[in-house]
């Protein structure tokens, strides 16, 4: 998973240009919009070496809705297709988007919204 994290990263940091970092954001203070990703892995049931872990990626914003859907149809438009890599290890990482929802908050300020991308890799 290791792998499909630092791809991910490449794409959200130095593609998109868009503040990323997985699990936890750790700048401080914060720049908003940010966005934080965690995954789900389920058992690998194909012979060929492919996994299908799900990332979800959590944007935050403060103020406005509109900053953080901005960077949420930018996400989208950038994987609708699928992105795909090879790793250095020679594994095949295609990052697909998945669809996202609104997520309400507490904070009257903070704004909240959840994008999943799927993930398709084959390891070697």
């Amino acid at each position: 998973m290791i792998e499909v994290l630092e791809v991910l990263n490449d794409h959200m940091v130095k593609e998109l240009k868009l503040n990323y970092e997985f699990g936890q954001y750790t700048k401080t203070p914060p720049k908003y919009p940010y966005w934080v990703s965690d995954y789900t892995e389920p058992e690998p049931l194909e012979e060929d070496g492919l996994t299908t872990p799900t990332v979800t990626l959590t944007g935050f914003a403060r103020g406005k809705f509109l900053e953080l859907e901005e960077g949420k149809q930018k996400i989208k438009d950038y994987f609708k297709d699928g992105k795909s890599v090879i790793t250095k290890s020679g594994s095949a990482v295609v990052i697909f988007y998945a669809g996202s929802l609104n997520v309400p908050s507490d904070e009257q300020d903070l704004k909240r919204c959840q994008i999943n991308l799927s993930i398709k890799k084959w390891s070697v």
